[in-house]
Formats: structure tokens, C-alpha cells, sequence
């Protein structure tokens, strides 16, 4: 039935009975010690005569400071009256008057003998708890002249056997530090009502005064303030006075006892008053000019060193700070310089050796934003973390992109199926893992293609590769459905027990409906969902997308391609028109299969510019219910057979040449550096502009239209250029940037056309420039 009481519930119970009544069925408080909702009394889980056992309402916990038990209001039930659970929670519920969950009755079980002693009701003690805390040290703090200007003084509570109570989690012996200053100011004056010579008290009542007294209302017409008149200063002023005059460091410790032990040491040790989370500016003005050694405990020597040395930085003369855990093996986590002189018995002339190697203290480095010093960094090979190696990068992002039916998707299944296979790509090594295929455009194309690529790739039908296809609705419009796939992301890592590493978004534009592409501050959006996608899954995601009509770059906002790690762009290979009558045609391998390039033209922490080229096989997998076939394709390398290869030409057309020609001509006259921005690989430095090139190719045509004609020929320029421009851009001569409105040549050199024949050669299957840059390509990634 326990399981039945939520936190929340048990938690009001709680709160509606004040724990002091509770337990005050059991004990007797002691009278006159405490406060309302703060009372003391003899344990009663062990036997003895002055109160520890402690109990406060705002806490709604009891404690003892004898035998260390603790707990809450259904604890102590269940520990000193044998009750179960549940009927401690009955029990506390009939206090409070409220009613167990969904009317639950607690059946009352057998009577057990209670963990703990039953509590018995013990008679008032002479002494009281009060009596029990008792003074073992006072540490007077003075001005630099040795002026008294108030005493701490270190309480711990004393049993009756004459030990110490402890900790409540029983690590050390129960301590606190009180405060009290002489009635007497330093000018000789005196606080109103008190005798020379007396301590001042808060009030009637009240012995000693916290770190932060309240005021004593009840004071006629003063209201006692115990630090006003007197400032908190360092402990052993005129010690520390003396060595830093006589140049010798001075340790600032974490309290008195320590600075007491560098003192027996021959050293000079200080601290102040209420431990270093309350040092200030003024405490540090004391240290003009000292040679300080920072010595705090270990378990507070980060984040207090830091505050007191920044504090120290700029009066003290050197600053340097003492962590015996980095010198001494095996220290303690919470020790200080009192228990590396007790336990492993330190000495004078070892701690000097040991300051005198520390370094000056320098501030923490900034831990913002993956921030390392070059320091850090240097002489440490770093060895990158890909996806493919050399090629994709892990945990990154990729665009996949390319014109319609350029193969993208085929493209991309390739890669996912290596991936989730563990097979190498390009002949590179790739890591293993599930890959999600989010077929957002055409789901059920991308499960034909699967299919395909099984039954290509002779997979049995119940081997179970980690290669899942989506294909219900999908938007990166919405943080829900990122939020969705995260967690399913998740569930296929459980399921398969390996990490994602490759989430195909296919395609953008479909994921992205609605995006107005060419606005940067929403594309800035959704690359911020994509980044929170690959940074909660680990995954890389691969982004197939579309080039923009020119086919110079991928499609949209200048960012979508910036701010990603790799793209990857595919193109169907096409053949250079011999004259302006003739249609590029499609260039074929040695089984006829359409030749795709394929070129990493983005790699951020690699080689880009890399090229390779793939074909599509059709594969088939049966008939429809007419009979007819149903077919897909699979990604395979190019077939080669050169027997077969046509004899082909390696001069452009007339046209294609006289382009070109007007093309470096234009380069030579009116060319600049290249602007900003472009993409041209990093061998092209040069660009003209659009206008210039155009002025310089109307300078060499001939035009079919009169002079007179401006209309009809400028129409007929259009179309040239059109057609010329574009097969030798194809072919790998020229480039061009239609945002930036400048062209350029790529160097490739042109020999000069064959003599005219009296019979026109038939135009070749692959021209021979074509065919020479094919050669250069290899079928998957040259790596």
C-alpha cells in the first residue's frame, strides 16, 4: 500500500502537523530551552540525562546529536512505536484530519518490535541542553595595535559519558562559532546599560550573538547592533603586521585552529572571523604589499581561493595557493593543514619546500563556451571524429543536394545503408549505427528502393539492419515534432542498442513547407531546430536538398549552406552540344547506364573539392496487377570499356571556343580579385564581371540580324550564350555566380579544332574533353 501515498500527499501530511506535536506525545520538552516550533529533550531512542535530541518544525525533521538517529514525522513512528508504514501515514493523517487517498483503511498488522527503543515519556532533567553546549576555544581578534575587539568562541556539546555529540551524518564532531565583544569600545566610550567590563548581550535571555544578530527590541530606547560600531578584521593583526614588514609569507587559512598550527609551525597564519565565504574587500586591505599563501580547505579550495584571491589581487605582493591534494597522495578530501601536520606529520622545513615551488596564482580560466588556452591545446594531436571518414563528419550536419532527378535520394540510401551496415564508403571506414530515413516526400518510393537495394545486395529478408524509413508527416516548421523524433531517436537507439548516427531528412523542401527560403531569419530558425536535433541525438543529419535553377549552388538562403559542416552535390554528367543545333545528351557507361558526378564541395575540417561518380542499376521486383514490371534503382560504380570508347574529340566547337577566348580576353582587360563569397576552389583568383564578359563575346559573333536590328539582336546573343555558356561550365571550363554577377575560367587548357573535313565525323557517344575529366574520376571517394 505504500506505493499508493505519493510524495504529495505525504508531503502535506507534513506540513499539517507540526512535527514538535507529533513527538511531544512521547517526550517531554525541555522547559525554557528553545523556541516555539524549535524544541530539545532527553533521546528517546538512547538513554541519557541532558537533552541532544533535537527537533524543529521548519524543517519538519528530528535529530539527535547523541546517537545520530534522524527522520521525519513517519520515521519516528515507525522507529520508536513499531507501527508500519502505513499506519504511521494513518496516524499522522487522523492529526491533521485528513482523509487517506481514494478512501484507503489501513489494516493494522501484527505488533513488531520497534527499530529503535519504544519512546518512553522521561521526567524534566536538571540541566538542560543549553548546559550540554559548552565553550573549548576562544580566539580573540584585535586591531593592529592588539586592542580586543571581540572573542569567537568554538562550542561543541558534550554527552554524558564525556564525549562529543557528532555530526548528523556522524563525519566529525558538532561544532559552532559564537561571537561576543567587550562592553568597552576602543575610544574608552560604553553602550548605554551595560557595566564596564561585561560582554554586551543581545537581551534578556540570550548569551551569545550570531554571525548576524537581530536587534534587541526589547531594550529600552537602543537597539543593541553588535558589529556597528566594531569592523570584522583578520585573526593575529599584529602578527601578520610584523611578517609582512619583515617580508616573510603570511598563510591564510580557513579558521583559527589552523592558523594556530602554522603558528606552532614558527609561521605566520591568520584567518577571519566567520570563515572565508564572508571575507571582503576590507579584509584584504590588510595584506598591502604581504606574500600571501592561500590555504583553504580542500574541499573549498575552488570556488573560496578564487574569491579571496581576486580579492587579494592587486594589494598583496604575491599570491599563491596550497591544495595539499595535489602534493601529498592520499590526502584527505576534506582535510586541512591541522591534519597534514597530525597525520602525516608535517614540518616546518617540508611545507617551505613545498610553498617555495608553488606557482604565483593566476585567476580560473573561463570555462565559457568550450573556451581552451593555447597552452591547452598545443603539441596535442587531435584526431577528428567522422562519420565517413575524410568525408562526412560526425555529429555534424551535410547537404545532399541536387538538380531533379540528379539520383539525390538513391544517393543518400547508398550511404545510410553502408552506414547501418557498417560497411566502408569510398573506401573508407564508416561507424556503425541506426540510421533513420525520414521519407517525408515519398515514402513509399524510399521502401521500393530499400527493397531494392536488398535484393541487389543478396540480403536475406530476416536479417534485421538497423535501417528504419519514416514516412508520416514531418515538419522542421515545429519544435513538437523535433521534440518527437528526439525521443523516437532515442527508443531505436534502446531497441537496437547502438547509437544513431545518420537521420536523412528527405528533402528539405518538403520539411520545411511553408519556409520562405530566402529569408535568413527563418532559415536561421530552422537550422537551430536541426542543430538541437544532432546535439540530443548525437546523430549526423543529412539534409537532401535541391540546387537553384542554374545549378550553381544549393537552393536558398546563403546559410542553409554556411552553416552546415559538408555538401555534397550530385549531377547528371551531360555532353557538350557540338553547334547550337544539337541538345546536351546524357553520358553513358559501358552497359549504357546514365553517369551521375558526385563532389564534396564543402568539407569544414577536411579536403573538399573531392570527386567521384557513381551509375544507377535498374533493379527489378516483379509486376504490377497489369502485368507490368516494377522497377527501382540501386547506386553502382561506372562501367568501363574502353575497346568500345568512340574516338573523340578534344577541341571545343567554333562557338564553345570563341566564349571561351572572349572569356580570358575579358579576364586579361577588365578583371578583378574574386569577391567574397564565391565558390570557386581556391586555384581561382580572378573574376570579371557578367557585363564585361557579355560586351566582349558581342565584340567576336556574328550575328545573323542587322546592325540596325537591336532587338533581334540581342535575342540572338541571349540564346548563344545560353547555350554556349552552360556546356562549358558543364564541361568544367568556366564558372559563374549569379548573385555575384561574375564569371571566370578554370584554367583548363584548349587545343586547337581539327582541320574541316569533306564528310563530317558522326558526333561522338562521349566528347573527348568529357571523357578525359571522367577518366580523372574515380567510382567512390579517391581516399
Amino acid at each position: 500500500m505504500a506505493e499508493r501515498f505519493t510524495e504529495q500527499f505525504l508531503d502535506e501530511l507534513r506540513s499539517a502537523v507540526r512535527i514538535t506535536d507529533l513527538v511531544g506525545q512521547y517526550v517531554l520538552w525541555e522547559n525554557g530551552k528553545g523556541r516555539d516550533g524549535d524544541r530539545w529533550a532527553c533521546c528517546p531512542f538512547h538513554g541519557e540525562s541532558t537533552p541532544s535530541f533535537h527537533a524543529t518544525d521548519d524543517k519538519k525533521s528530528y535529530h539527535c546529536f547523541g546517537c545520530g538517529v534522524s527522520g521525519d514525522h513517519f520515521k519516528f513512528l515507525t522507529e520508536s512505536q513499531g507501527m508500519t508504514f502505513p499506519e504511521s501515514v494513518q496516524a499522522v493523517a487522523e492529526l491533521a484530519g485528513i482523509p487517506l487517498p481514494d478512501g484507503l483503511e489501513v489494516t493494522k498488522g501484527k505488533s513488531r518490535v520497534p527499530e529503535q527503543p519504544r519512546a518512553q515519556k522521561s521526567p524534566p532533567q536538571a540541566s538542560a541542553v543549553r548546559e550540554g553546549r559548552v565553550p573549548v576555544n576562544e580566539y580573540p581578534y584585535t586591531d593592529n595595535d592588539g586592542n580586543l575587539l571581540y572573542d569567537v568562541v568554538r562550542f561543541q556539546i558534550r554527552l554524558p559519558d564525556g564525549s562529543w555529540a557528532r555530526n548528523k551524518d556522524g563525519t566529525g564532531i558538532w561544532k559552532t562559532f559564537l561571537h561576543r565583544r567587550p562592553s568597552g569600545l576602543p575610544d574608552g566610550s560604553k553602550v548605554w546599560g551595560v557595566k564596564a567590563g561585561d560582554y554586551i548581550r543581545p537581551g534578556p535571555g540570550k548569551d551569545w550573538s550570531p554571525w548576524k544578530p537581530e536587534k534587541a527590541d526589547n531594550w529600552p530606547n537602543h537597539e543593541v547592533k553588535w558589529f556597528d560600531e566594531v569592523e570584522t578584521t583578520i585573526y593575529r593583526h599584529p602578527a601578520v603586521e610584523i611578517a609582512i614588514a619583515e617580508g616573510r609569507p603570511v598563510f591564510i587559512v580557513e579558521g583559527e585552529k589552523d592558523a594556530e598550527t602554522v603558528e606552532e609551525l614558527g609561521l605566520c597564519g591568520t584567518t577571519n572571523s566567520a570563515g572565508s565565504q564572508h571575507w571582503t574587500d576590507a579584509h584584504s586591505a590588510n595584506f598591502r604589499g604581504a606574500d600571501v599563501v592561500l590555504c583553504l580547505d580542500n574541499d573549498e579550495a575552488g570556488n573560496r581561493t578564487e574569491k579571496v584571491a581576486r580579492s587579494l589581487k592587486g594589494v598583496a605582493k604575491r599570491i599563491r595557493v596550497l591544495d595539499f591534494s595535489q602534493v601529498i597522495e592520499g590526502f584527505p578530501a576534506k582535510g586541512d593543514i591541522t591534519d597534514w601536520v597530525k597525520q602525516f606529520g608535517g614540518t616546518t622545513d617540508e611545507l617551505e619546500k613545498i610553498i617555495a615551488g608553488l606557482p604565483d596564482w593566476r585567476p580560473r580560466k573561463p570555462e565559457g563556451f568550450g573556451g581552451r588556452a593555447f597552452s591547452d591545446i598545443s603539441d596535442k594531436p587531435i584526431e577528428y571524429d567522422w562519420l565517413i571518414k575524410n568525408l562526412v563528419e560526425r555529429n555534424g550536419v551535410v547537404i545532399l543536394a541536387g538538380e531533379k532527378q540528379a539520383g539525390k535520394t538513391f544517393a543518400a540510401l547508398d550511404m545510410g545503408m553502408k552506414v547501418a551496415r557498417g560497411l566502408p564508403y569510398g573506401g573508407k571506414k564508416t561507424r556503425q549505427g541506426v540510421v533513420i530515413h525520414i521519407a517525408i516526400e515519398d515514402g513509399r518510393g524510399v521502401r521500393m528502393r530499400a527493397e531494392g537495394y536488398r535484393r541487389f545486395n543478396d540480403i536475406s529478408p530476416d536479417q534485421d539492419i538497423p535501417y528504419i524509413v519514416m514516412d508520416r508527416e514531418f515538419s522542421l516548421m515545429s519544435d513538437d515534432a523535433v521534440n518527437k523524433l528526439i525521443q523516437i531517436a532515442h527508443e531505436w537507439a534502446d531497441y537496437y542498442g547502438m547509437p544513431v548516427e545518420l537521420i536523412i531528412i528527405d528533402t528539405w523542401s518538403v520539411a520545411t513547407e511553408g519556409l520562405n527560403e530566402i529569408d535568413g531569419a527563418e532559415v536561421g530558425k530552422v537550422l537551430a531546430r536541426i542543430n538541437r536535433l544532432k546535439d540530443e541525438t548525437g546523430a549526423t543529419i543529412c539534409l537532401v536538398h535541391h540546387m537553384n535553377a542554374s545549378g550553381s549552388r544549393v537552393r536558398g538562403h546563403t546559410s542553409i549552406e554556411a552553416n552546415v559542416s559538408n555538401v555534397i552535390e550530385i549531377k547528371p554528367a551531360m555532353t557538350i552540344p557540338d553547334n547550337r543545333r544539337d541538345q546536351p545528351r546524357p553520358i553513358l557507361d559501358a552497359k549504357g547506364r546514365h553517369v551521375r558526378y558526385v563532389t564534396l564541395t564543402k568539407n569544414k575540417n577536411g579536403l573538399n573539392n573531392i570527386k567521384w561518380k557513381l551509375s544507377l542499376e535498374v533493379v527489378h521486383l516483379g509486376v504490377d496487377a497489369d502485368g507490368d514490371p516494377i522497377t527501382t534503382c540501386v547506386c553502382v560504380p561506372v562501367a568501363r570499356n574502353e575497346a568500345q570508347a568512340p574516338k573523340e574529340r578534344r577541341s571545343l566547337s567554333p562557338d564553345q571556343k570563341l566564349v571561351y577566348d572572349a572569356l580570358l580576353a575579358a579576364l586579361e582587360d577588365r578583371g578583378t580579385d574574386m569577391p567574397a563569397g564565391v565558390r570557386a576552389g581556391p586555384q581561382v583568383k580572378r573574376a570579371v564581371s557578367q557585363q564585361d564578359f557579355v560586351g566582349y563575346v558581342r565584340k567576336q559573333m556574328t550575328f545573323s540580324a542587322d546592325e540596325e536590328e537591336i532587338e533581334a539582336r540581342n535575342k540572338e546573343l541571349g540564346a548563344f550564350l545560353k547555350r554556349t555558356t552552360t556546356s562549358l561550365i558543364n564541361a568544367g571550363y568556366m564558372g559563374r555566380d549569379n548573385d555575384k554577377k561574375v564569371v571566370w575560367s578554370l584554367g583548363r587548357q584548349v587545343q586547337e579544332p581539327e582541320p574541316p573535313r569533306d564528310q563530317p565525323e558522326p558526333p561522338p557517344a562521349i566528347p573527348d574533353d568529357v571523357k578525359n575529366e571522367m577518366e580523372g574520376l574515380p567510382d567512390e571517394p579517391p581516399f
